[in-house]
């Protein structure tokens, strides 16, 4: 049996946001795609983030789901009903439907095209499947991957493995504005085809920080441990909240020219990070986002840069979706002429860099500088030890991780 291998490759640079999105709750008794995207990043969350601790997170649900989506098109039987119920999809949805939902989700929350306004914020996802040039994609699976994923089917000589490599490793770092270079390292000769997915997301803070103001800070970590950071800080008009039942306290930065923004959700407790993530099983990040309410609030966020490589197929397979990684793998409706088809491997690579700005090439001048009198009753949230973040909106969880050291 020969095999798929899957790349998922996110760059988040800097600060980040999206285009403009403005849409009311959706209503998650309608069978869309709507709840799904909240569903599946609480459960994707609950596998990657606690089993890593000890060190920083980030990766993006929605890349993945829409990545898997696309692979769901070329399945059938049980492989098809497992990547479903993994993905959380509507089981009143055929695949059309779901194709024609990822259509409209990806029409309105990325940005095709970079904006030629240097303030406008960039979200943008691309999808490209490279074909084994002996092989041949199925008319209704390369219809649906066209027309609805906008994703381009390639050719490709897997047999010449290093140019294979080169032109996949070139399309990925140009996608990605250069943060992700030799994604992959090795392509087995055999190989059926490779889907890979790229994200792109950089955006500016609604109200950025000073970088007078940044200091050096001692950031906690469990076990007793200290590093110095560079603690950026401001007193912002936001919306904050005391979670009783989480025993973690929340803020939500806005970004600019966008309804999206990033939660951040802090523990009480220096070492309360796995017992906060636990907490978060099944829990809506819209439910807490309601719960906040603005006022002015003494924030000290660290500046911090995360890059991380995932590799997916436990994670997936802990999820429900294991015959797609076996021998019993449906693929059949992929290609129109080859054998049968299984999953070899499900990667993810992930960049964050948060800063004063939001914007490396651009942070003098979208600077802030201003001086202010703190009043005696305003409250701090001080982000120095391990916390939770997320990047979101009603819609859906873009990305999604935490800090846990320095």
């Amino acid at each position: 049996m020969t095999s798929l291998q899957f790349y998922f490759v996110l760059a988040i640079t800097t600060v980040l946001g999206t285009t403009s999105i403005n849409m009311a709750m959706a209503d998650t008794t309608a069978p869309s795609l709507a709840a799904s995207h909240n569903l599946f990043a609480a459960d994707i969350f609950q596998i990657i983030a606690p089993a890593r601790s000890q060190e920083n997170v980030v990766f993006s649900p929605a890349s993945i789901q829409s990545s898997l989506a696309l692979a769901f098109l070329g399945a059938e039987g049980e492989t098809a009903q497992q990547i479903r119920h993994g993905l959380r999809l509507p089981a009143a949805l055929d695949k059309t439907s779901i194709a024609d939902d990822y259509a409209g989700f990806l029409k309105k929350n990325f940005q095709r095209n970079q904006s030629t306004s240097e303030n406008a914020p960039t979200l943008r996802m691309a999808n490209r499947i490279y074909v084994n040039d002996t092989l041949q994609l199925a008319p209704q699976f390369n219809h649906l991957a066209k027309s609805r994923f906008d994703s381009e089917a390639v050719p490709t000589n897997f047999a010449d493995s290093a140019n294979a490599v080169k032109s996949i490793n070139m399309w990925v770092e140009h996608q990605t504005e250069g943060k992700i270079k030799n994604v992959l390292q090795l392509v087995i000769s055999d190989a059926s085809a490779i889907l890979v997915n790229a994200i792109y997301f950089k955006a500016k803070w609604l109200k950025p920080f000073s970088k007078m103001s940044t200091y050096n800070a001692e950031f906690r970590m469990s076990g007793g441990q200290t590093a110095t950071v560079a603690m950026m800080n401001s007193a912002e008009f936001v919306k904050y909240g005391e979670l009783l039942d989480l025993d973690a306290t929340a803020i939500e930065l806005p970004y600019k020219d966008s309804d999206l923004s990033m939660l951040i959700l802090l523990p009480n407790k220096v070492d309360g990070l796995q017992e906060l993530e636990q907490k978060l099983t099944n829990v809506d990040l819209n439910l807490i986002a309601t719960r906040m309410e603005a006022e002015t609030i003494y924030i000290c966020l660290p500046k911090f840069r995360i890059e991380l490589d995932i590799d997916l197929k436990k994670p997936l397979q802990e999820l429900g979706m294991v015959n797609m990684f076996s021998d019993a793998a449906d693929f059949s409706s992929l290609f129109s002429n080859s054998p049968l088809q299984k999953i070899d491997e499900v990667k993810h690579k992930a960049f964050l860099d948060v800063n004063e700005a939001g914007s490396e090439a651009a942070a003098a001048t979208f600077m802030k500088y201003r001086t202010f009198s703190m009043k005696l009753d305003t409250k701090l949230f001080i982000a120095d030890h391990p916390f939770v973040f997320a990047i979101r909106n009603r819609e859906a969880v873009y990305f999604v991780g935490h800090v846990a050291k320095f």
